[in-house]
């Protein structure tokens, strides 16, 4: 994950953009927990409402691999498909865990 480029391609200086990434991790966090919860529970809505929400952070902040797998969550779970998701959601905790892992090695 390169920062600098991250930063530079939206205008922003560095220490600007890692403080966004830290905002999204904690907000990103909470969503991605939503839409587990509400693809444990098979409701379609909120896995929608939840990726929605992931897919415009992520998508706001160039982190491709998070937009597209949320898209990809929101896109089905807006018709009320889920079957499926329950792999798109692990492969989107594992990308999320990934970045938290970049921006904070030390966790």
């Amino acid at each position: 994950m390169n920062i600098k480029e991250l930063s530079e391609n939206l205008g922003l200086e560095e220490d600007e953009y890692m403080e966004m990434l830290d905002l999204f991790i904690t907000s990103g966090g909470t969503d991605l927990c939503r839409i587990e919860q509400a693809l444990q529970e098979a409701n379609a809505k909120l896995v929608h409402e939840a990726a929605h929400s992931l897919k415009g952070s992520a998508g706001s902040l160039c982190l491709d691999n998070i937009f597209e797998l949320a898209r990809d969550i929101d896109d089905k779970s807006r018709k009320g498909i889920l079957k499926g998701l329950d792999v798109l959601a692990r492969d989107l905790r594992r990308s999320f865990d990934e970045l938290v892992t970049a921006v904070n090695p030390s966790n």
